[in-house]
């Protein structure tokens, strides 16, 4: 670990740019809707082998590869529509994993689980947990140094709760690792030494996170309770990891400004610290050294960053080199040996999908091990590049643009893309299939995080409620003539494309801008706001209190923001798909934008589309989704392509 490494970086990628001098060409639609071959990778304690997810047309398998030879020990499927949610290593010839069934995301069919310990090679299989004693179960850690336990969450009986235990993998067996500091806290999280020092609470009627907090060496000590909140709503506290400093850990709040910010809790003496506050967005997730303490967190203002909190850390300096010989890439330690000599990382960025690597730092030596979706070429992939604009108000807003390859940033069709939620999500700098498709067959591809969206601090997302369709909407609007004004977009060539909030941001777009948008493509979206107060998850879960924040209950107003109410304004073609199993967006939102359209008397030929099939919260299953963006394809050509350039 203490080895400093610099000439490594330069010998490996002597030649290891693309050789590919040709233009980009127009790359085979399967290519973009196949998903990542491999999601995820962990090296083994001794470092001999390697452990996957590998996809295969939407379940997963478990795939081991004996690193020393590069040959496959196993790959072991656990029935259709099984995925892996969590895994590990117990020790160097066994895996502890988490199994799901998922039909669709956000559907009626996914509830089955399982907990599985199995051998490299894949001839012994055991399952742990059933469907008659946990409704819920993941892996916390698989404790390298213990391999006969793992620290899990699994539900109460009922899935009433959840409880953190030390399970014993050879007896199948649990014990208690905690006592629950109240009824409402939550699972609490682990210091460096993997015991319980932070537990998290919510506040239902503020909407506000507040915290206990433990010293971690008196264990039958009473939790003291950190409430910042002080009784306003939506003050969000966060358990941020374990300092370098055992008597201190951090903690992420907004209770003083509105974004997230960065503060270290003594647990001795309760002193609150802060450290440091990005003025735009919050700050997110952290990352770890090989002690498993935290040495820095990541933000996203418009690339991807890192604030370090110990930039002198050896695990720091392996990350910062590793940045410097994969520019314009995000890194990731995924994880290491036991020894700390060797270590898997993720690299990816916009026209990188994602490769794993291994890095052996007793030569100094980096190795490609596997990739995500390794038939695609960086170099025929788009650029993604952060954006700033004024609303019409003077609100400042972020987004990104992706742009064709090998074609001039001046007059091209243009597809808008709002996001789903939209409380909460944002865009991010990343590959995403979807736009990268689009930009491949042509068309400029503009994604802003409008009023409302996560990951800009408190302010900025209330500014969106009670806005949906309003001045949300007008932020979508302002983006898009930005576009037209920056001579990007073709004002007579711009469609809307978005799924759930952003299906609803896509119509209502249709609705209020009838001669902005030549089309729209609503995917799995809200059309109805009355009808979202009656029919959906949100509602069964009851959350209606949240819609009385965000959307208001006036009749009148839902009715004037409902792009199914006011159908009779759109001009514009319309493509509509849904899925059949959707909780969170049920088939009740499709046949109230239907019954708009067909009232309006705007369905007439190729004027309307709409798919349905056996799916979730979007397509799930390879075929259904090779159908949708096909369909997707050909509108948006005759309506803004080349066809309707013609």
């Amino acid at each position: 670990m203490k080895k400093l490494f610099a000439l490594f970086f330069l010998l490996f990628f002597v030649g290891a740019s693309w050789a590919d001098k040709n233009k980009p060409a127009e790359i085979p639609l399967d290519d973009f809707i196949k998903t990542a071959e491999f999601v995820s990778v962990k090296i083994s304690p001794k470092g001999d082998k390697l452990a996957g997810i590998v996809d295969d047309n939407g379940s997963h398998k478990i795939a081991v590869i004996d690193l020393k030879k590069m040959k496959p020990l196993s790959a072991i499927s656990f029935g259709e529509h099984r995925k892996i949610n969590t895994y590990g290593w117990t020790d160097d010839d066994h895996l502890l994993l988490d199994i799901n069934k998922t039909v669709g995301y956000l559907d009626r069919k996914g509830k089955w689980e399982a907990m599985f310990y199995m051998d490299a090679k894949g001839k012994k299989k055991k399952e742990l947990f059933n469907r008659g004693n946990s409704n819920h179960s993941y892996i916390v850690d698989t404790l390298p140094d213990d391999p006969r336990h793992a620290l899990i969450v699994t539900s109460n009986k009922g899935n009433s709760g959840y409880r953190l235990v030390k399970f014993d993998v050879k007896t199948n067996s649990e014990k208690k690792f905690n006592k629950p500091a109240d009824p409402y806290a939550r699972v609490p999280s682990l210091n460096a030494e993997k015991k319980p020092v932070v537990s998290l609470a919510f506040n239902r009627k503020t909407a506000s996170t507040y915290l206990y907090y433990k010293l971690p060496d008196e264990p039958n000590t009473a939790w003291k309770k950190l409430d910042l909140s002080q009784g306003k709503a939506e003050v969000t506290t966060l358990y941020g990891g374990p300092s370098t400093n055992p008597d201190e850990v951090y903690i992420l709040s907004n209770h003083d400004a509105s974004t997230i910010g960065l503060f270290t809790l003594n647990l001795r003496t309760g002193e609150l610290k802060k450290i440091y506050r990005h003025p735009v967005v919050d700050i997110e997730r952290p990352v770890y050294n090989f002690n498993d303490e935290v040495i820095g967190f990541w933000l996203n203002p418009d690339y991807p960053q890192i604030y370090w909190t110990e930039p002198d850390d050896d695990t720091a300096k392996i990350y910062q080199g590793l940045m410097k010989a994969f520019p314009g890439r995000r890194i990731s330690i995924y994880n290491h040996t036991n020894d700390g000599k060797k270590l898997v990382f993720h690299a990816s960025g916009d026209r990188y999908p994602g490769d794993f690597y291994q890095l052996d730092l007793s030569t100094n030596k980096i190795r490609k091990l596997v990739s995500a979706r390794g038939w695609l070429n960086p170099k025929q992939l788009a650029e993604v590049k952060p954006i700033t604009l004024k609303a019409r108000d003077g609100l400042e807003l972020h987004g990104y643009l992706t742009l064709p390859p090998g074609k001039e940033a001046k007059d091209l069709p243009l597809v808008v893309n709002p996001h789903g939620g939209p409380h909460g999500p944002r865009d991010y700098w990343r590959f995403n299939p979807e736009t990268q498709l689009l930009a491949n067959r042509g068309y400029a591809v503009l994604q802003v995080n409008f009023r409302g969206s996560g990951g800009y601090g408190r302010d900025f997302q209330q500014a969106g409620y009670r806005k949906w369709g309003r001045e949300m909407q007008d932020d979508v609007t302002d983006a898009t003539l930005w576009a037209v004004d920056q001579g990007i977009a073709d004002k007579d060539r711009i469609c809307l494309y978005g799924g759930s909030y952003g299906g609803y941001a896509t119509l209502q777009g249709l609705v209020r801008e009838p001669d902005l948008y030549k089309c729209g493509i609503g995917y799995v979206g809200v059309y109805d706001l009355e009808t979202m107060r009656a029919c959906g998850d949100i509602v069964t879960y009851g959350n209606k209190k949240y819609l009385d924040k965000v959307i208001g209950k006036d009749s009148a107003e839902l009715k004037a923001n409902s792009p199914a109410e006011n159908a009779d304004r759109i001009k514009a073609k319309v493509f509509l798909a849904h899925g059949e199993d959707d909780v969170r967006v049920p088939m009740c939102q499709l046949k109230q934008m239907v019954k708009g359209l067909k009232g309006a008397g705007k369905v007439e030929g190729k004027d309307y589309f709409v798919m349905t099939r056996d799916e979730g919260h979007g397509y799930h299953d390879p075929k259904n989704r090779k159908d949708f963006y096909g369909t997707m394809l050909e509108f948006l050509d005759e309506n803004i392509g080349e066809k309707a350039a013609k």
